[in-house]
């Protein structure tokens, strides 16, 4: 089966995923036909593999994506696997796109802290939570197959984001970085690791530690590390709502309709897509008298920020999902629909989000049904 025929692919995302392919494997000037080429050999060679919310699943019509090994490897060696997701339009491919992932080894992985043990993964979140001023890093009204999921994606995003600043420190062997996060006390707490001799991508042993522990003023000579920054002066994480909020895209709700309440999903898209224009107008009356009721989240790189949708167009209650915008020029382009766990993930990389809308205790399961 030709590769094409099994997912659709739009062609900017072609070219996009591919060349990022192509700088996984080393060779960033690959000709990208023959990689599309090798692709749908090992499309046809090898296993698909079938997953739900993340995890595996027996059945292909539960799972929300597939995903099978390229044969391709990254420079250090490790695998790499392509992952599509389910295609929500009637009559076209089962699949959609095509996306690129490297194979961690087994085992509990945030970022690039390896856990050889999968129950030191979650001890490790665990003593970070303690030590940290108190939070809710969970949810309350859907149960996570692993424990702290907020914390975990947290930490993940603040690693990556101090990585690219270059605010690692490293001395002999030994790596520590700022979670960004204080105790009761206000000391900021630190993560000390070790370099792994065998796989330079990654990092053994993380704990957690305050910024005066021994370790970082003996090992690191008091070597302090900076936080990580997401954006350089304050408006850029203020929403102006006097600019118009771009919405003219049907494909927001038919890709995302496992996004939204059960009780839209039988509507027309025509139907659910009106009500979302509405809504979209609402939070905009809204955000004129509340300037903290969209709020910033950073993804891809840029602060974007994330817009309570209300479907039923009462402003009550926990509301039905949240709309992603990016600003472009003197406007708001709508890119997509999260559901509201996926948004305050997002949203409290920046800082932990006002409870008005976005709040864990009152995030529910509904939308995509979570185990």
């Amino acid at each position: 089966m030709e590769l094409d025929a099994f997912t659709f692919i739009p062609p900017d995302m072609r070219e996009k995923n591919l060349r990022h392919l192509a700088r996984l494997i080393g060779t960033p000037d690959a000709n990208l036909q023959d990689l599309q080429t090798r692709l749908t050999t090992a499309l046809n060679a090898g296993e698909l593999n079938y997953y739900r919310d993340g995890y595996p699943t027996g059945s292909v019509d539960e799972a929300d994506t597939v995903q099978f090994a390229t044969g391709l490897t990254t420079a250090t060696g490790e695998e790499i696997a392509a992952k599509c997701s389910a295609n929500k339009r009637q009559g076209f491919q089962k699949w959609w796109g095509i996306f690129f992932e490297v194979q961690p080894r087994p085992g509990f992985v945030i970022g690039d802290l390896y856990f050889p043990h999968w129950q030191d993964g979650p001890q490790f979140l665990e003593e970070l939570a303690a030590m940290a001023i108190t939070e809710k890093w969970t949810y309350d009204n859907f149960a996570s197959r692993q424990k702290y999921p907020i914390l975990r994606s947290y930490l993940a995003k603040t690693y990556e984001r101090v990585k690219q600043q270059g605010k690692l420190v490293r001395q002999d062997g030994r790596v520590l970085f700022n979670t960004g996060l204080i105790n009761k006390w206000f000391k900021e707490i630190y993560v000390v690791c070790d370099e792994d001799p065998e796989n330079s991508a990654s990092l053994l042993g993380a704990r957690p530690v305050l910024e005066n522990d021994r370790v970082v003023l003996e090992a690191f000579k008091n070597r302090k590390p900076a936080i990580a920054t997401f954006f350089d002066q304050l408006s850029d994480v203020m929403f102006d709502p006097t600019l118009e909020v771009v919405t003219n895209d049907v494909h927001i709700i038919e890709e995302n309709i496992a996004r939204i309440p059960r009780e839209y999903r039988t509507m027309r898209t025509s139907q659910v897509f009106a009500l979302f224009q509405s809504a979209v107008e609402f939070a905009r009356v809204i955000a004129r008298r509340n300037y903290k009721l969209v709020i910033p989240h950073y993804y891809a790189g840029h602060i974007q920020f994330l817009m309570p949708i209300y479907l039923s167009g009462e402003f009550s209650g926990t509301p039905d999902c949240a709309l992603a915008l990016e600003r472009i020029h003197d406007c708001y382009r709508g890119n997509t629909i999260l559901t509201l766990d996926m948004a305050y993930q997002n949203a409290r990389l920046i800082a932990k989000p006002d409870p008005t809308w976005l709040n864990p205790d009152t995030i529910t399961a509904e939308a995509e049904e979570r185990p």
